[in-house]
């Protein structure tokens, strides 16, 4: 009753193959059988396995294929990417535990002398993306990195909206942001600094980056571009906010979200070289990360 396409190896006696969901397949044998999980390395013994891409030599026990499915199920769904980041940094959490996110927490501390200078809520997101990708190093499953990935960006979201748009808020308490509110390069960023919206997601933070950079001729049109310049004047590295080369912080946001965050949304399969190279990105010599907080921090007084 197998799929006589597929080569299914002897020792399994295939009675049932399930419909394809995404890249996954369930199928039941005639008997339990023995095997090791590809995603968990635990050994198992079932009448019911599930195969990554109709390759037998990765083979999934019921727990973690109902896991990486749901995880399909979101990617795959109708929601906005906005709600499918969210849906998938919450499967995230689940797929490691507390002991593995504070060795990991441990490490990430040891190994950036910089990662000390993070809020708690981006470290621990850093930790739990690391603590998902050791566990799969040696026996990768694509949709699993995808989580990682959407960790990994969100970890440069929770530091951006701290360090840029939250003293931003702060310096134009009680100001009529009115104007702003209903300019389409500044609106996202005013509903949040008037407390009627959520802080600007990478892509919404750039684009106001970049007509901040823009309206350094017209700033009295925008009430925000005032007080960033302003506030900025604080920052000697805050030029890397501005800058328009492809390692300033506009392009480089374009990029995490073009290649790596929007991606890992939605159906496409990331592998481990693509967790690799973003989370370099971030968290490199060079990450934006840590540029970040070059570029924010403020002249010593």
């Amino acid at each position: 009753m197998s799929d006589s396409r597929v080569q299914v190896p002897f020792r399994f006696d295939v009675i049932k193959n399930y419909p394809q969901r995404g890249p996954l397949r369930q199928y039941r044998l005639s008997a339990a059988t023995g095997f090791e999980c590809s995603r968990c390395a635990k050994s198992k013994k079932a009448k019911l396995v599930s195969v990554i891409l109709d390759d037998w030599g990765r083979l999934l026990c019921n727990a973690c294929y109902g896991r990486l499915l749901s995880l399909w199920e979101v990617k795959s769904g109708e929601s906005t990417d906005e709600e499918r980041h969210e849906e998938i940094l919450s499967l995230l959490r689940g797929l490691s535990t507390g002991d593995q996110v504070e060795r990991s927490r441990k490490a990430l501390l040891e190994r950036h002398g910089q990662a000390g200078l993070l809020s708690q809520s981006a470290l621990t997101m850093l930790a739990t993306s690391e603590a998902v990708a050791s566990g799969l190093a040696l026996k990768a499953t694509e949709l699993d990195w995808s989580a990682a990935i959407i960790g990994l960006c969100k970890a440069v979201e929770i530091e951006a909206a701290r360090l840029v748009a939250e003293p931003l808020r702060r310096s134009v308490e009680g100001l009529d942001l009115s104007r702003d509110l209903h300019n389409r390069d500044t609106k996202r960023m005013a509903h949040f600094c008037s407390g009627s919206g959520n802080p600007p997601g990478l892509g919404a933070l750039g684009y106001f980056l970049a007509a901040v950079g823009k309206q350094r001729r017209r700033e009295k049109e925008s009430v925000l571009s005032v007080a960033l310049r302003d506030l900025s004047r604080d920052w000697p590295n805050s030029e890397w906010l501005f800058e328009k080369n492809e390692d300033g912080f506009i392009k480089s946001v374009k990029r995490l979200a073009r290649e790596y965050r929007n991606p890992a949304a939605h159906t496409e399969l990331l592998t481990q070289e693509k967790y690799d190279s973003c989370n370099k990105m971030i968290q490199g010599e060079k990450g934006i990360l840590w540029n970040l907080h070059t570029a924010t921090r403020p002249y010593r007084k």
